[in-house]
């Protein structure tokens, strides 16, 4: 039997090919014909495919990742001087089954993980039903198992909705239709949901079903992978980290599980609150195999309690480092973190971190959003990792119901003060699933042309009675600008290296609009007396502001000085 897994595109089609016509506020790709697409490792479909195959040998499973087909669209398009004009999501579908060659699926998977996926997952359904009538069309995810009335709602063409984790559910289904059995399984399954289920009168609850020992996945295969070759640099699409190029690359998920209960979270609708490990073996064996298999040197632990355990996280460190390869762990939470874990880090490799400290307002962040930890221990994290030399970005989120003005410029006044090296700052998005989501739907909160689909964590779709929609994405952006540019932090001390290196990342790897990345670049090269650069920086801040009226605003609004 034929299985076809399919990772959707980050964002809706028609956003990623029009971003060059908001060149100013886009992250565009190296050839800028298209919004930067992030093209990383499925691991979740990759975990089910290869659960899936130890336990129905049958089973012939492909993943195909739209990301890196329209990676290289984008490619070809540029070489050839060629534009999207007439290039439509269909023709990206049709092109990328193309790829697949007499690959006629019997089941197709689609990961439907997050709210971007949710304006295209309509259309894209619609297209394997018609190209491939017999098959049977499935999703599941964070998303898709919060909002399963929604999909049925909407008239999606899915066949069935798996709840929670996939591993258990897509082995029985398969099972299911290799016995000529599937109908009679989703109808009676409680881990799959069908439309007939959703009915008006029917009651139904599905439950989820989890894996109590995560061993029981096999590493990964990267064969079913149609293009395996792109995710071996996975973060040079992350701003977190700095990323090697000359180091292959794995992310791997050591665990699953939170025992925490953060209100924008809803990992846990699919993964559950009882934390479960891969054991110390498993990761070992793992890591010599994927790095005799295909040369991987750089392991990146992504899962959010690595450290939970730190008996553990001591012993995949150090065995890290004896082997002479370098490990990531992208986002270590701030309060499982000690000299101990943090000198471990570094003999490891680990240059950057990211603590998701999410507030600088002590009240939001301990009766708002429910963070386990301190400002304090937050603050105390950072002078561990820098003690390391470890580099610290740290996530910050505003629009939460129940924050005011007062207590997000409070939150900011701490921030300026603070070490921490550089600042993502986002609107917070109400998740579905998430308590968030729910208290906006109890409280009516939610703007009025709200719809998941618009979900990000630039565009606000909150209203309360302390803060409008318009006030948060504006805040958003000029906490931002003060937090990076006008008070960073490496600035301030004096250490224009560290400040030049995360300005110039910006302009090569996020947007190369950025007028005030140009100007303090231009500024730390003035220090470092790095006088060729300089001039081009300070040229590039001229033109940006001469071409665009968002920067001349900005630049007035902060006062920034002409350069000399």
């Amino acid at each position: 039997m034929n299985i076809l897994l399919v990772f959707p595109l980050n964002e809706p089609y028609d956003e990623i090919i029009t971003a060059n016509k908001t060149a100013w506020k886009s992250k565009l790709n190296p050839y800028k014909n298209i919004k930067k697409l992030d093209c990383a490792y499925p691991t979740g479909l990759l975990s089910i495919a290869s659960y899936v195959k130890k336990h129905v040998p049958e089973a012939n499973v492909k993943i195909l990742d739209l990301n890196a087909v329209l990676i290289r669209v984008a490619k070809r398009k540029s070489e050839g001087s060629e534009t999207f004009a007439g290039y439509g999501y269909e023709d990206l579908l049709k092109e990328s089954m193309s790829l697949l060659g007499g690959f006629i699926p019997d089941i197709t998977g689609i990961s439907t993980l997050f709210c971007s996926n949710y304006r295209d997952l309509k259309p894209l359904a619609a297209f394997l039903k018609k190209a491939y009538p017999k098959n049977l069309v499935v999703c599941g995810g964070h998303l898709a198992s919060a909002c399963y009335e929604r999909i049925y709602y909407d008239k999606h063409e899915i066949d069935a909705i798996g709840f929670g984790e996939g591993e258990i559910p897509f082995r029985e289904l398969a099972c299911a239709v290799l016995r000529g059995k599937a109908a009679e399984y989703l109808s009676s399954s409680p881990y799959w949901i069908t439309k007939a289920k959703t009915g008006a009168g029917v009651k139904f609850a599905p439950q989820k079903t989890a894996l109590a020992d995560l061993d029981e996945i096999p590493p990964f295969d990267f064969g079913m992978l149609v293009f395996p070759e792109a995710y071996f640099n996975s973060t040079r699409y992350f701003f977190v980290i700095d990323s090697r190029e000359d180091k292959k690359e794995i992310f791997i998920f050591s665990s699953r599980g939170c025992q925490y209960k953060c209100v924008f979270c809803a990992s846990q609708n699919v993964h559950g609150n009882a934390v479960r490990f891969h054991s110390v073996d498993r990761i070992r064996s793992d890591i010599r195999y994927y790095h005799e298999r295909y040369g991987i040197t750089r392991f990146v632990f992504y899962d959010d309690h690595f450290l939970s355990d730190k008996a553990r996280a001591l012993e995949i460190l150090e065995f890290i480092s004896r082997q002479g390869f370098t490990a990531e762990i992208p986002t270590p939470a701030f309060f499982s973190l000690d000299g101990e874990i943090a000198a471990a880090m570094k003999r490891a490799g680990i240059r950057e971190v990211n603590l998701t400290i999410e507030s600088g307002n002590e009240n939001t962040l301990k009766k708002i959003i429910h963070k386990p930890g301190s400002l304090k221990k937050a603050a105390e994290a950072v002078d561990i990792l820098h003690n390391e030399g470890i580099i610290v970005v740290s996530n910050i989120l505003i629009g939460l119901p129940g924050e005011t003005k007062e207590s997000i410029e409070s939150g900011l006044e701490y921030l300026l003060t603070t070490s921490i090296d550089w600042f993502q700052c986002f609107v917070v998005a109400p998740l579905p699933g998430s308590e968030l989501y729910e208290i906006c739907e109890e409280k009516g909160y939610f703007v009025p042309d709200y719809d998941i689909s618009t979900m990000d964590y630039k565009k606000c779709l909150i209203r309360t009675a302390d803060f409008s929609p318009e006030y948060i994405e504006k805040k958003a952006y000029e906490m931002n600008l003060k937090l990076n540019f006008t008070n960073n932090y490496n600035i301030r001390i004096g250490n224009y290296r560290v400040a030049l290196m995360f300005f110039e990342r910006v302009i090569n790897s996020v947007i190369d609009t950025h007028a005030f990345a140009y100007y303090f670049a231009a500024k730390c090269c003035q220090a470092l007396r790095l006088d060729g650069k300089y001039e081009i920086y300070k040229a590039k801040y001229a033109e940006m502001t001469a071409k665009y009226v968002f920067w001349r605003e900005y630049s007035a609004q902060f006062n920034l000085k002409p350069l000399d």
